[in-house]
């Protein structure tokens, strides 16, 4: 075979698509142990996630009853299989808190001893998340879009039905500082 035959077809593989060449679209040269839980997403940026998120020390408990470094709540855990039967209670001088019971082998002690735990945790609520707020990137608020990040560190505090009310009403925004600085420090990261 006549070697100066190849040049066309490695020149239109490499720039991916033209002629009979096969795209490149979607392939990695990442390892998938290396690429991370949101498709698309190149690990090195949901790593920075990662950091921006974890905002506590592991074995943090708040008053309004959010837990480990991630900080979540019962209800989250409850939506991603972690805790059952989530309800709103009052504990000391707090109302409207989050309660759940925790699913065997779980407990309290465990999961705030257990940075996997609560690493597989936050994962699972992303994955979850993911989807339900992908819709609302590129929305522009108070002159910045959405990114993806952004929106997941609305909705990590916020709830994924919170999030659209988040985006579309300043009043929410500026009643909710807590959230609304969430959004900036993750926003654009992915």
């Amino acid at each position: 075979m006549n070697p100066l035959a190849l040049i066309p077809v490695g020149v239109g593989s490499f720039l991916g698509g033209i002629a009979l060449c096969q795209s490149r679209k979607g392939l990695s040269m990442l390892r998938p142990d290396r690429m991370s839980p949101l498709p698309g997403v190149p690990l090195v940026r949901w790593e920075r996630f990662i950091t921006l998120m974890a905002v506590t020390p592991r074995d943090y408990r708040t008053p309004r009853g959010r837990f480990g470094c991630f900080g979540m709540d019962a209800r989250r855990l409850a939506d991603i299989g972690f805790m059952a039967e989530p309800r709103k209670s009052t504990i000391g001088s707090e109302t409207g808190v989050w309660t759940a019971k925790w699913k065997a082998p779980l407990s309290e002690k465990k999961f705030l001893e257990s940075l996997p735990a609560q690493y597989t945790a936050f994962k699972r609520s992303m994955e979850k998340m993911a989807p339900k707020v992908a819709g609302l990137v590129g929305a522009e608020v108070d002159g910045i879009r959405c990114s993806l990040s952004g929106l997941l560190g609305v909705g990590h505090l916020a709830g994924e039905m919170g999030v659209q009310s988040w985006v579309r009403n300043q009043d929410t925004r500026r009643r909710f500082k807590a959230t609304t600085e969430n959004f900036r420090r993750t926003n654009g990261v992915f």
